[in-house]
């Protein structure tokens, strides 16, 4: 579900940014790979970087599980998990003047578009009920964290708490006793 939350994000910012600049050809895109231990940002375009993937405990229930009756039985359910994403948009340009113009561009972008549900985005995936992006205040300290652990020098960027993934148990386990007891595992995720 997280790939759907970024792609959909990314393609959003992309049509986007080509009203705002008339440019077609112009594509938000997610990190490279160097290797293992390094990282890389595409010379000349704004990447997409998941940061954090942080639980929200607000609406976390309690129960170690929840009962929800399904035919006269009340099988354990996990209760549900609710993530936040931090979202790095970094816009990496030979011209830092031009960075700074599509870093402009991102934010305005965030702010105009806070909230994304079905109704304003028909093609939000339909595991998402929503989304809500709200611009991340990082002390100079923290934002010296996140790009030493990316192996690399600041670039002009914003990162976004997207709220709120919604994790569901809709694991069904069924045990077949004809065979050595397999185990079918279904995952709505």
């Amino acid at each position: 579900m997280i790939e759907h939350v970024l792609s959909f994000l990314k393609e959003q910012l992309n049509s986007y940014i080509r009203v705002k600049t008339g440019s077609q050809g112009f594509d938000v895109v997610f990190v490279q790979e160097r290797n293992q231990k390094e990282v890389s940002f595409q010379n000349d375009a704004i990447t997409a970087l998941l940061v954090n993937v942080e639980e929200d405990y607000t609406f976390r229930s309690g129960a170690a599980y929840e009962r929800i009756p399904n035919h006269g039985i009340n099988p354990p359910k996990n209760p549900n998990i609710y993530l936040n994403l931090y979202v790095l948009f970094a816009a990496n340009f030979t011209d830092y003047s031009q960075s700074l113009q599509f870093l402009s561009l991102i934010i305005k972008f965030c702010q105009s578009h806070r909230l994304f549900n079905h109704h304003s985005s028909p093609t939000l995936n339909s595991e998402i009920e929503k989304l809500t992006l709200e611009l991340v205040n990082l002390s100079f300290t923290e934002q010296r964290e996140v790009w030493a652990g990316l192996g690399m020098s600041y670039i002009p960027s914003a990162i976004y708490k997207v709220r709120m993934i919604v994790f569901t148990d809709a694991d069904t386990v069924e045990v077949d006793s004809d065979v050595n007891e397999k185990v079918f595992m279904t995952a709505n995720i």
